[in-house]
């Protein structure tokens, strides 16, 4: 008896052994994979967060092709919508906060992410279309609430303003407005060298926070060329043309809560600020220690100022809420 039982420990031993082993070369295999590809990494991080706080995914037809997003939650539609060269992971610290109260949407906009068209031109057109597209599919009956970083904000704004009667409030996390950012800084934000790289992720983010490591830069570089912001600047400027803002922000009469990260330097406070005096019904709340993607870099000051800008939308014109404190 004790003689078989050494040959089955012996194999059972060399079972774990192997397994130990496997368990090991894939630890290995995703730190290179991280190291070599640290952007796709970030988003596949993000986008499985979304899945394991129970987002579904979905996608409303345009077209040119599928636009994809995220739901989960009931109520009143509480949509999501990033920035150029990002993707719905980027909302993923802050979106499933909102499920038990909205019905929470994070898209993928046109061209990024898993929406289509994934190749070839990428235009305004596309862009606008693919958050109708969203907005059609996932409102129901009542006006949506719209949360806008960057590009995502200025397509929140024009939706308002082609459609204003699915809009009922626009948060815009930094978010574009008019065609003049007014940037204290010169950068490019399709670098072609790790500098550049480097200078744009310092008017993007704050002082306070750690500088981007080398390879991080690298892997931006690579992927400038292809990205999303390079499709959308090869359009013509006449094909944008009807989406211009700059004379009609007061014509808008939807609420517009700004949250801005104090520390951006390519939508400065001082842009910001002057959007704040022409839109009718507005209120400007300032994050300190926080750059251009507040959702990424301060998600929990971003939260606190959200929770109270979606419980008291602005009546009227304002001078812009007090800094927060702490915001890190």
């Amino acid at each position: 008896m004790a003689a078989r039982s050494a040959p089955a420990s012996r194999r059972g031993a060399r079972v774990v052994l192997w397994l130990l082993l496997f368990a090991a070369a894939a630890i290995v295999a995703l730190l290179v994979y991280a190291w070599w590809r640290p952007l796709d990494t970030v988003e596949r991080l993000g986008r499985a967060t979304l899945r394991l706080q129970g987002f579904t995914r979905d996608a409303a037809p345009t077209p040119y092709g599928e636009i994809a997003y995220f739901e989960a939650g009931e109520g009143p539609l509480l949509l999501f919508l990033h920035g150029a060269n990002d993707q719905a992971g980027a909302w993923a610290r802050l979106a499933p906060r909102y499920r038990d109260r909205y019905h929470v949407v994070v898209a993928d906009l046109a061209g990024h992410g898993a929406s289509e068209p994934r190749e070839g031109p990428l235009t305004a057109a596309h862009l606008v279309e693919g958050v109708a597209a969203v907005v059609s599919a996932e409102r129901g009956d009542g006006p949506a609430v719209i949360v806008g970083n960057s590009l995502g904000g200025f397509l929140a704004l024009v939706h308002a303003r082609r459609h204003p009667g699915e809009v009922d409030h626009v948060v815009l996390a930094n978010g574009a407005i008019t065609s003049g950012d007014g940037s204290e800084a010169s950068v490019t934000l399709l670098p072609s060298t790790r500098d550049e790289a480097r200078r744009a992720f310092a008017a993007i983010t704050s002082p306070a926070s750690a500088p981007m490591p080398a390879f991080v830069l690298d892997d931006v570089v690579r992927r400038a060329p292809r990205s999303p912001l390079a499709r959308l600047a090869a359009e013509p400027a006449s094909g944008r043309e009807a989406y211009v803002l700059d004379d009609a922000l007061e014509e808008l009469t939807v609420p517009v809560s700004m949250i801005w990260g104090a520390d951006d330097r390519v939508l400065p406070l001082a842009y910001a600020e002057r959007a704040l005096r022409r839109l009718p019904r507005a209120a400007l709340a300032r994050i300190p220690n926080c750059g251009h993607v507040p959702q990424r870099e301060c998600a929990d000051a971003f939260a606190a100022e959200l929770d109270a800008v979606l419980a008291a939308p602005p009546q009227g014109r304002a001078s812009g809420a007090p800094d927060t404190e702490g915001a890190r």
